[in-house]
């Protein structure tokens, strides 16, 4: 049986985020998206996500608090920042990949692959 990644998707354009959750079931992966940062921090201590990904439209300030607030909860998870543009990097800590579809999937399943090798 194939196990199905989590993924938690956080932003706050829901047309955006939408389009993204698409793009990531049609790929395998199951996904839940939160709209702020304190519902993300709320599925976060779930323990039920594999991977977060924060959208370009989290402002820098909030992003900081997010992922530090994560970093405290689950320190090995996975959290990916998606850029509006083709850069990439790391930001914060948190590796910045592109809203391109073939980067973006790319970047989760490098970050799913990470996470099943410490299972």
């Amino acid at each position: 049986m194939t196990r199905v990644f989590q993924v938690l998707s956080v932003g706050y354009d829901s047309n955006l985020m939408a389009s993204r959750s698409l793009l990531l079931r049609n790929a395998g992966y199951a996904v839940e998206e939160a709209y702020s940062r304190h519902q993300a921090l709320a599925m976060v201590r779930s323990d039920l996500h594999d991977v977060l990904l924060i959208c370009h439209t989290v402002p820098l300030n909030e992003r900081r608090t997010l992922i530090s607030a994560v970093r405290k909860q689950r320190f090995l998870m996975p959290v990916l920042c998606v850029s509006m543009s083709d850069w990439s990097g790391t930001e914060d800590g948190c590796p910045v990949v592109s809203n391109t579809p073939s980067e973006l999937l790319a970047a989760i399943d490098s970050a799913v692959k990470k996470t099943s090798a410490r299972i």
